[in-house]
Order: structure tokens, then sequence, then C-alpha cells
């Protein structure tokens, strides 16, 4: 992202009213889109990049928590808020738990805090962008490595070399462990599939 754009905040909440108010106090600093439901919500995902979804708790059809968990599965690196005008613990922990919350929220808040909470959730999608883009250019790189190692064996008659051997072995190892955590299966030789 272009550090002079703003991040792309979806709003979530079946009350028009709501929506309104938030776009005003956050279209400064933020690109905005909104939707009257998780299904609206999810379209939106569908179409544009958006690094923070911010969703209330109690709406018809789809709850925040229903929301934030097809999020999850379908956009794992968008940071999930829910936030709702009751204190309903099981909807804290299902929120948690299935959504892998970043923050849940309760109405009424400081229009600050939301706007810091807001500001520090896109630098964690950043953070977390950054980092599946650090493990593919490490991966890539490792692919590099692997494929000069095979290519500077001895024939086979000659004996292997234990240094290069060796080597080739550390460099098989760091590259399954980059692709466990990039998310990648162990063959996978696509460093950013």
């Amino acid at each position: 992202m272009n550090p002079s754009s703003k991040p792309p905040i979806l709003l979530v909440d079946d009350e028009p009213e709501m929506l309104f108010s938030l776009k005003g106090l956050l279209r400064r600093e933020f690109d905005l889109h909104t939707a009257e439901s998780g299904k609206e919500a999810m379209e939106i995902l569908g179409r544009q990049e958006i690094h923070v979804v911010m969703t209330d708790q109690r709406m018809p059809e789809m709850t925040g928590v229903e929301l934030v968990r097809r999020v999850k599965c379908q956009y794992p690196e968008a940071i999930r808020i829910v936030f709702t005008g009751y204190a309903d613990i099981k909807s804290v922990v299902d929120a948690i738990n299935r959504g892998g919350l970043y923050r849940y929220i309760t109405k009424p808040w400081d229009p600050d805090d939301l706007i810091d909470l807001l500001r520090e959730a896109a630098a964690e999608y950043e953070k977390i962008v950054e980092s599946k883009q650090l493990l593919c250019d490490m991966r890539a790189f490792l692919l590099k490595c692997r494929d000069a190692i095979d290519a500077k064996k001895p024939a086979e008659t000659d004996g292997p070399s234990p240094d290069i051997e060796q080597l080739a072995r550390m460099t098989d190892d760091l590259l399954n462990r980059l692709g466990s955590a990039a998310g990648l299966p162990p063959e996978t030789t696509d460093p950013c599939p």
C-alpha cells in the first residue's frame, strides 16, 4: 500500500444512522466502505481489497461473529473487529475463538480511541502482509540455493560431498519450515501461490 493512501476499512452495521455517523468520524483518515449486512460485506470483500473489517455483532441473518468467521476463512489477512452495544460474553468468546478477532469493543466508544484502534489495526494488517511477503521471498531464495546445490553435487561415482549433502538437507529443512509458516505444503515449489 502506498504510504500516502488511506487504509481501506469496511464498516458493517444494519443501522444506516450508525454507518453515517462512523463515516463522518472516519472519512478523513480511512478509505471507507460500508455494508448493511454480512452478505453485502462479503460481496464488497470479493471485489475490493479491505484491510480492516469492523462489524456490529447484532444484525439480522448473519451476526458479526458469523461474518468475521467467514472473513477469517476467505480473507485471513483482513483484521477483524466486532462492536456491539450489548456486553454478551458468549459472543465475545465466540468472536475470539472462531473469528480470530483482533478486538471486541462496546458502544459507546470514545471517537479518538476508535480512530487509534483502527490505525493500529491497519498497521497490524501491513505487518502481516509484509511478513508473508518476506517468507515468500526467503522461500524463493532458498529454492534458488537448492538448485545451485544440486548443480554442484559431484557425480555419484565420486561419492557425495558431506558438506554439500549437509547444506542440501539444511536448505530442504528451511524450505519446509518456511512453507509451513507461509501456509504452503512442503512440496510446493512456487514461492508465492
